[in-house]
């Protein structure tokens, strides 16, 4: 009887103890921005070389950087091309692929983790045929899981904590079968959040190309309705979110549309409560100035409002590379507003050099450093 007993004990230990392995710690949460990184990952651009030269120079200066080079450019042609830039080689690597598309940070891998270190992939659908994932896959022997719902990696921002913030116009245009309350399954099903803040708009000036002009003669050519130009998380509790200034809300009917839109989704996050029942710490940061520019094709000219953004930064383990606007335009208003800026981030980051960047050939096709890049997490080390 004795022996029975000591068995079933040894048992029930035996099935504690699977249990706990198997189901406890599998709250997998995205990795995020703000998490130590392992590599940086981007995908090569001739059209957009210098603008990129100088990115990947700051990078790899504080992280490691991981490069996919798509076939049509010679991969030992860039290397040479990013040493006799002053590019830190050591801390590069060249990957060549068929994908062309630069916008990793919609399409590319969506990196997740538990508290104690394990990791697992995922990757939503794209807009169109996505080769990348498989590509990635084959190159890094790592799983992907799969998501069969669209998912925009710029659309969406996540604290790592279980929370998501999202924006009711893009995923009702990216995903027009689905309720929220369909989406909200898929994530928590696929990225562990257990709650999502949901934003009404995104800027103006980031509108997708349409028919019709946003005001008078001027068009978008923006990504279309993207988070990642007007919020973001910088720690789990605490979002940086664009701010019209006062005296320029009714300067042009765009910034009035933009303030508007910024002032609803401000009151959202203010009203909202995180994962644990906790408010919000909300950091305003100015507009980045409305860039116009005239473009000339068969038709004539158009004019289009560039999808610019002082918030489509990258954080690395010693900087914060930042949009600056005042080395294209040159207007006071744009110097005035950098230099501002500089010193909002230079408060939000402490210790971090904050270096500003021009990025407006980027701007030009919707995006911004942040577009471009995924942070690759770098593991934990396992306690022993």
């Amino acid at each position: 009887m004795k022996t029975i007993k000591i068995v079933l004990v040894c048992l029930l230990m035996t099935v504690s103890f699977i249990w706990c392995f198997v189901f406890f710690d599998q709250d997998y949460q995205p990795t995020t921005d703000f998490d130590e990184t392992e590599s940086h990952l981007l995908v090569w651009s001739d059209i957009h070389k210098k603008t990129y030269l100088n990115f990947i120079k700051n990078l790899a200066e504080d992280n490691h950087v991981t490069v996919y080079v798509p076939k049509i450019t010679p991969k030992e042609g860039l290397y040479d091309t990013l040493k006799a830039f002053g590019v830190n080689m050591d801390s590069i690597k060249l990957e060549s692929v068929i994908n062309d598309n630069i916008w990793i940070r919609d399409f590319g891998p969506v990196f997740l983790m538990t508290e104690s270190g394990k990791t697992k992939t995922l990757s939503f659908k794209y807009y169109n045929k996505n080769i990348f994932p498989y590509e990635y896959q084959s190159l890094t022997k790592e799983r992907l899981r799969a998501s069969n719902m669209i998912g925009i990696g710029g659309a969406r921002e996540l604290n790592g904590k279980g929370l998501a913030i999202l924006i009711e116009k893009h995923e009702e245009a990216i995903n027009p079968t689905l309720t929220k309350d369909d989406i909200a399954r898929e994530l928590k099903k696929k990225l562990g959040v257990k709650k999502i803040i949901w934003l009404k708009k995104g800027l103006p000036q980031d509108e997708m190309l349409l028919d019709t002009p946003i005001f008078d003669n001027i068009y978008t050519n923006g990504a279309g309705s993207h988070i990642d130009g007007f919020c973001r998380f910088i720690s789990s509790n605490t979002v940086l979110l664009a701010q019209v200034n006062r005296n320029e809300i009714n300067s042009n009917p765009i910034m009035k549309i933009a303030n508007d839109r910024l002032e609803e989704n401000y009151k959202i996050l203010k009203d909202a409560l995180d994962q644990d029942g906790k408010s919000l710490n909300i950091i305003r940061v100015p507009m980045a100035p409305l860039l116009i520019e005239e473009v000339k094709n068969f038709n004539g000219t158009m004019s289009f409002v560039r999808s610019n953004s002082y918030l489509n930064f990258i954080v690395t383990r010693h900087k914060v590379i930042v949009p600056s606007y005042a080395q294209h335009m040159k207007s006071e208003d744009a110097i005035s507003k950098d230099l501002e800026v500089e010193n909002r981030f230079r408060d939000v980051f402490p210790g971090k050099k904050i270096v500003m960047l021009d990025c407006v050939d980027l701007n030009r096709f919707g995006g911004g450093f942040h577009c471009i890049t995924i942070n690759k997490p770098k593991k934990k080390k396992k306690v022993s």
